[in-house]
């Protein structure tokens, strides 16, 4: 494991130089070109072009290395220093909670950046120790389940299971469980456009449930669905269930926590493992994506060192136990 300490070591190194600032996949919209693009599909155009592009489009395009509440709050729960800690509260909102520091274009609503949502919120709670209970109840409850930013009713299953854990409503988690299919899986999201289950997102739902411990045999389900049907034989990361590529590092740091959270450290070790030796760059950080064809040796500070930086400290936290 000392080869695993060593590369988070290095991880911090490069992305403390850095003072946490990076790239993120879906940054497009912070382009001043995005501020003529007609509309919904447009936007999402853009965002796709920055994100699946293997050269850096960004500098072409006044798009500058940002600070990421979420990255952020990931590096804070691996062990940054205070000064992570200090940058965090500083991004917090006035009405409560966190955002992505760039307007985002899902396939089911608009946010604008900096906008507070659940997920950047939860993990900027869990980093700091902070309630925010008042905020999700105010903007993001719904009847009986938990949104992603206030004025949506999209219904995401891992924003609502980690909502549910965060703030301790059983009967929230409770909407997701009894939509959980046969095979143990669960859909992204309710909604028609929403209907694919891929691996990160799978975990996400998985780790909720073993912190709230409410429906073990629900967890036990998922998570057996998850272990077969996301990792090859050598631990590489299999992205959706029906679809291998791209091998991805937000997978595999995922990956990581969730075998940690059901007690299975081995394989949370093959896995880490698997992601030194494949997406691991010299120069002190993890590549965006490996593809049937090609490599994006991108670095996204959010997306992929700072949920490798997560989970390698949670790694070895627990082989030190």
């Amino acid at each position: 494991m000392s080869e695993l300490r060593d590369i988070w070591q290095r991880l911090h190194e490069f992305c403390a130089a850095r003072e946490w600032r990076g790239y993120d996949p879906y940054d497009g919209l912070n382009s001043p070109v995005a501020r003529l693009l007609p509309g919904k599909f447009a936007r999402q155009a853009w965002t796709q072009l920055h994100r699946r592009s293997p050269v850096n489009l960004r500098p072409l395009c006044g798009i500058a290395p940002t600070l990421n509440a979420k990255g952020l709050a990931l590096f804070a729960l691996g062990g940054g220093d205070a000064a992570v800690r200090e940058k965090l509260r500083a991004l917090r909102n006035p009405d409560g909670g966190w955002g992505y520091p760039f307007p985002w274009q899902s396939r089911a609503f608009f946010a604008p950046r900096g906008a507070s949502n659940l997920i950047c919120t939860a993990f900027a709670t869990k980093a700091l120790g902070c309630d925010v209970s008042e905020f999700i109840e105010k903007h993001l409850l719904r009847d009986g389940w938990i949104s992603y930013i206030a004025g949506s009713d999209t219904q995401v299953h891992n924003i609502n299971m980690i909502g549910a854990a965060l703030i301790g409503r059983r009967d929230c988690m409770e909407f997701s469980v009894k939509r959980q299919r046969p095979d143990g899986s669960w859909w992204y999201g309710e909604a028609a456009n929403q209907h694919w289950i891929d691996n990160y997102h799978t975990g996400y739902n998985l780790v909720a449930l073993q912190e709230s411990s409410w429906f073990p045999e629900s967890a036990r389900r998922g998570f057996e669905y998850w272990d077969r049907t996301f990792w090859t034989t050598e631990f590489a990361p299999r992205f959706f269930h029906d679809q291998t590529y791209p091998l991805d590092a937000h997978c595999c740091a995922q990956g990581v926590l969730t075998y940690l959270a059901f007690g299975e450290p081995e394989k949370a070790n093959a896995v880490a493992r698997w992601a030194v030796e494949h997406l691991w760059d010299e120069r002190g950080f993890f590549w965006y994506q490996r593809g049937r064809w090609f490599t994006n040796r991108l670095c996204y500070m959010r997306w992929a060192q700072a949920w490798m930086y997560y989970a390698l400290a949670k790694l070895n936290e627990t082989t030190n136990r």
